[in-house]
């Protein structure tokens, strides 16, 4: 048979421990004995941090009357269910004043015991009585001569006075003491006597009943214990998810990345390019350009390494750009951008051809344009060439806006150009514009870009003042660099020009003089004036127009810009305009 040891501990001074036993029938007939003795006590298991009033523990035995002992109830350990199923109840076998034990009780959330109901007061008088002890609860209230009701400690349970009635509590006041002029000097005292409830002066020292609001509340963290586990569930789970995901991202880049690695690995990395272009070797870019010569030098800052014409074997002519010699770019990331800008097709974008990178060495082969960069028609007209008249400059400045809007509106994601500007719209035979450049800006030095864009005198040319001040770059910055170009192609003014009486001058603090004065054919480049008829010169009303159009590219604000697509059909509008008769 199984060992167990059943302690019962009562009050203070009874003590029954470790009666230890091996035969079920002798326990059985023990455990029956207190039972009886103890009917409404024994069969919760009570037990009080810091004192001890009355404790059962049961182990390993197994009969039927067992069940209710070991059940495990909602009140916190040592606390027993009062009739209602919504309080608990503790008694302490201390003698203390009625206000010390009203402090003991809050000192574990609770309150002396407060009755409502007949049920709860008898329970109240057998859990008091079963000790042999008098023992205080929460009623306190005025002497007899008062005339003001009672009250619990809790303040919130209400007095039923069909239970306690106010006119019993002052009839069992009969001393002198009862009579004085204190309002509240009595407290509500549980007795084994004919009364049950009786008025004891507060000072004296009682046993006590203390009781515990269970509806909502949590007792010792019992009640905490499963949202707590809850609680690091579900934040397990989401760590767990979290990490699976990072981790599942980390080795998809890093596999994707040796994917990539493995196509740039092929020495003639013609699996990494588009069919439409080429991977040439540096042998052969000297070959067709004549060993870089300067007699196929064509265009180009010697600061970003120049630009070279060459032939190639099937006959059609090309531009080689050399760019400076990068230590920090590797070949996978120039071959890369170059496939990603080689598969930007228009008709107004210079087709790039191929490229090459040898030891930090890179150049691109572009497409050649015959007439070349529109800088040098604007301002060093070619010899034997002839100066743009009004048409042709409208035809130059919208094809170049329709490159712009393929690179804002039609691509995705969005391509900003970044360095529009006269030297990277090249001309064709038949004056059409054609951007030069797309993505360039990623090959060229900080330092070179900056001396580029940061003109002469300080100014800062085509560049929008969002990226000057701020290094914000949007589409919208685009559409501010082609507001001075388009004001430029006007004019035949640079974006920055020197001037005897002021030094270096910008474009816009030359024209917004006269804007405000509406001379607009004033702001007319003079070889428009003197190399085309009189029916070949447009009117200030068109003239205004474009300007509008330039002052309204070049907001400071950038939300302020419209955008190409709505450039575009401006320009398109004012193609053929009114000529003066």
């Amino acid at each position: 048979p199984a060992k167990f040891i059943v302690s019962l501990f009562l009050s203070h001074d009874l003590v029954i421990t470790h009666r230890e036993a091996s035969n079920p029938d002798h326990l059985e007939y023990g455990l029956q004995k207190y039972l009886s003795l103890f009917n409404n006590v024994i069969r919760i298991n009570i037990a009080y941090h810091g004192f001890t009033t009355f404790r059962a523990c049961v182990a390993d035995i197994h009969f039927p009357w067992t069940e209710a002992i070991c059940v495990r109830a909602p009140c916190p350990s040592g606390w027993v269910m009062g009739p209602s199923k919504t309080n608990c109840f503790a008694y302490l076998a201390i003698s203390h004043s009625w206000d010390e034990s009203e402090a003991s009780c809050k000192g574990y959330h609770g309150h002396l015991a407060s009755p409502t109901s007949f049920q709860e007061l008898s329970f109240i008088q057998k859990l008091c009585g079963g000790f042999g002890n008098d023992c205080w609860i929460g009623g306190k209230g005025p002497n007899s001569t008062s005339g003001l009701g009672w009250s619990w400690s809790d303040n919130t349970s209400f007095w039923n006075e069909t239970i306690i009635p106010w006119t019993s509590l002052r009839s069992v006041c009969t001393n002198l003491s009862c009579h004085n002029d204190d309002p509240v000097t009595f407290c509500t005292l549980v007795t084994n006597e004919t009364s049950l409830v009786v008025a004891e002066k507060c000072n004296t020292s009682h046993a006590f009943l203390c009781m515990l609001d269970i509806e909502n509340r949590c007792y010792h963290m019992h009640c905490h214990r499963e949202y707590l586990l809850i609680l690091a569930v579900v934040s397990g789970l989401i760590l767990c998810t979290t990490l699976a995901v990072v981790v599942w991202l980390l080795v998809y880049r890093r596999s994707k990345k040796r994917r990539r690695s493995r196509k740039l690995s092929n020495p003639a990395a013609s699996a990494l390019v588009p069919p439409s272009w080429k991977v040439f070797t540096r042998e052969e870019l000297r070959s067709i350009t004549k060993n870089f010569s300067e007699g196929n030098r064509l265009l180009g800052d010697a600061k970003t390494g120049g630009t070279y014409s060459g032939l190639l074997a099937d006959g059609s002519r090309v531009a080689v750009k050399r760019l400076k010699r990068s230590t920090f770019q590797r070949k996978k990331e120039f071959y890369s951008e170059i496939g990603r800008v080689a598969r930007l097709r228009h008709p107004n974008l210079v087709a790039v051809k191929g490229c090459c990178y040898d030891h930090g060495d890179r150049y691109i082969v572009y497409e050649l344009i015959v007439h070349g960069p529109l800088d040098r028609w604007l301002h060093h007209i070619p010899r034997g060439g002839r100066s743009l008249d009004w048409a042709m400059r409208m035809k130059v400045a919208t094809t170049l806006a329709q490159g712009i809007a393929f690179l804002h509106d039609k691509v995705k994601p969005q391509v900003v150009h970044r360095d529009i500007r006269a030297s990277n719209a090249l001309l064709d035979e038949e004056f059409g514009a054609h951007l030069m450049g797309v993505g360039l800006s990623k090959f060229v030095p900080w330092e070179v870009r900056h001396e580029r864009t940061v003109m002469a005198g300080g100014t800062h040319g085509y560049l929008a003042p969002e990226f000057v001040y701020r290094n914000e770059l949007t589409t919208k910055s685009d559409v501010y660099s082609f507001g001075v170009l388009l004001l430029e192609i006007v004019s035949g003014r640079r974006p920055a020009q020197a001037v005897d009486s002021v030094g270096w001058q910008s474009i816009f603090e030359w024209a917004t003089p006269l804007v405000q004065s509406h001379r607009y054919l004033e702001l007319l480049d003079p070889l428009i004036c003197s190399s085309s008829s009189s029916s070949q010169i447009p009117e200030a009303g068109v003239i205004q127009k474009v300007v509008d159009l330039v002052y309204s590219c070049t907001q400071h604000v950038p939300s302020m810009r419209p955008r190409m697509s709505h450039v575009v059909h401006q320009l398109q509008q004012l193609a053929q305009p009114p000529v003066v008769k």
